[in-house]
């Protein structure tokens, strides 16, 4: 995909805010924690949604080779 603008700077502070959730509760080895108390079902659900696309949006640059880490 050709960006016109920098995304970072196009996309909203919270949505941006909802990536570094995402990478904060991925971790290293395991899954950390979430950002509310308790689990999996006493998160928002949009963020719970989020988390899905972002784990599959990842999985797919994995697949094709385009994470570099």
């Amino acid at each position: 995909m050709i960006w016109r603008r920098n995304p970072r700077l196009v996309v909203s502070p919270g949505a941006m805010h909802a990536v570094r959730l995402y990478y904060q509760h991925k971790g290293g080895m395991a899954p950390g924690p979430l950002p509310d108390a308790g689990g999996v079902n006493d998160q928002a659900a949009w963020l719970m949604a989020a988390f899905n696309i972002l784990g599959g949006i990842e999985r797919a640059w994995e697949k094709d080779g385009r994470r570099e880490e």
